[in-house]
């Protein structure tokens, strides 16, 4: 296969799914990951595509939600710091409401010691990941959204308006220099908009990648909120 067959396999499969990772593209290309990596860079140079969350994105596609997948080995240890820090606000009796981005699953990896903890969310992969028998975990249902491994749509919401919580932690795609917090995912920002409205501390997790981004929906203002978890200094501080 030339460079020329092997960058237009990685076009037209990228126009299919929009995303994808190196070992992906390696593997339909039937190349090394070194080569796929120079295609990219080629690629990039002339416009057609984006390095996106570790992972390559189709250019016009960057206000889109990316799938779990890319998201999970995006900033991984930085991640694991926010989940970390974010574990110390939980007390014994809690219930916590936990959205369905990346960072905030990886709470669950902290909070194993506490007792009688009560999550709701609209993560499955939250379900995965909770071993203690000290907490219980709530699915909000609604439609699955399976490349995300989330529930989204009415049935979501609906569950989320008939309960209270103690503590809500999320995450978004972005949040400007002026606080404003925002994401691609209109079904997502619905959901988040209920939690804020239904949780007595609001907690948001971000690692410093999203700071100065803007994209379509918005969830909230800084202002609406309780803490801001962060691994860097906010352009307001």
């Amino acid at each position: 296969m030339t460079v020329y067959e092997r960058q237009n396999n990685i076009l037209n499969f990228l126009k299919k799914q929009h995303f994808s990772t190196i070992k992906e593209l390696s593997k339909i290309a039937w190349a090394s990951e070194s080569s796929i990596r120079r295609d990219i860079k080629t690629l990039e140079n002339k416009g057609y595509l984006k390095q996106f969350y570790g992972g390559v994105i189709l250019s016009g596609y960057e206000n889109s939600v990316v799938p779990v997948a890319l998201r999970n080995n995006h900033n991984n240890s930085i991640k694991d710091e926010l989940a970390k820090q974010a574990a110390m606000r939980i007390f014994d009796g809690a219930t916590i409401f936990m959205d369905g981005s990346s960072t905030v699953r990886r709470i669950i990896k902290y909070i194993n010691g506490f007792h009688r903890i009560k999550i709701i969310t609209n993560n499955q992969l939250i379900f995965n990941e909770t071993i203690s028998p000290e907490i219980q975990v709530y699915c909000t249902g609604g439609r699955f959204v399976p490349e995300n491994n989330i529930f989204v749509g009415s049935s979501a919401e609906n569950f989320l308006k008939g309960i209270n919580a103690d503590l809500m932690f999320f995450s978004s795609q972005a949040i400007s220099e002026t606080g404003e917090i925002s994401d691609a995912s209109e079904y997502e920002t619905s959901l988040r908009q209920i939690m804020l409205s239904k949780a007595k501390k609001k907690i948001f997790l971000c690692d410093s990648s999203k700071i100065g981004l803007k994209y379509t929906f918005i969830v909230c203002n800084k202002d609406e909120i309780d803490e801001i978890i962060c691994d860097k200094k906010l352009p307001w501080e």
